[in-house]
């Protein structure tokens, strides 16, 4: 039986400067610096945490755990970078339009908003390295109904 998994801790991404994107998230989305090294920062991130990592600073050093007995022990694992990431913030709906006026303020690529029916707002913006980020903006924040799980996975 799987574990229950209560929250995301960390999300992290990787980034090509680490003082710039410290600034965009700090500054322009006003998540406070958690902790700060020379290759990477964790900003807060409502109950978590998003990590800020230079190419090659996050690294698992090699391992045998999970190996068959007498294997050699795993390689060390990077995050590199390379690919676009895609993280939502859920924000009020009564913020939206405060939420797209700093974006246009601090001159952030946006797109959107998007309006869907109920009243629910998408506004997809770009950090400075091209990660794709959104907020949805909610007038509720009800947890969300539980779905039966798709045939064949569970």
């Amino acid at each position: 039986m799987a574990v229950p998994i209560r929250q995301i801790a960390e999300v992290a991404i990787v980034v090509t400067d680490l003082g710039r994107s410290v600034r965009f998230y700090h500054e322009v989305l006003g998540l406070p610096v958690w902790e700060r090294a020379e290759r990477s920062a964790t900003v807060r991130l409502a109950n978590g945490f998003l990590g800020l990592w230079l190419p090659g600073a996050w690294e698992i050093p090699p391992s045998p755990g999970g190996r068959p007995k007498g294997d050699a022990p795993t390689a060390p694992i990077r995050l590199e970078g390379g690919g676009r990431q895609h993280i939502v913030f859920y924000i009020d709906l009564k913020d939206a339009d405060a939420a797209l006026a700093n974006l246009q303020r601090h001159g952030v690529r946006y797109y959107g908003p998007r309006v869907k029916a109920g009243g629910e707002a998408h506004i997809d913006f770009e950090d400075p390295d091209g990660h794709m980020l959104e907020y949805w903006a909610r007038a509720s924040f009800e947890p969300l109904p539980d779905r039966p799980s798709p045939a064949g996975q569970g």
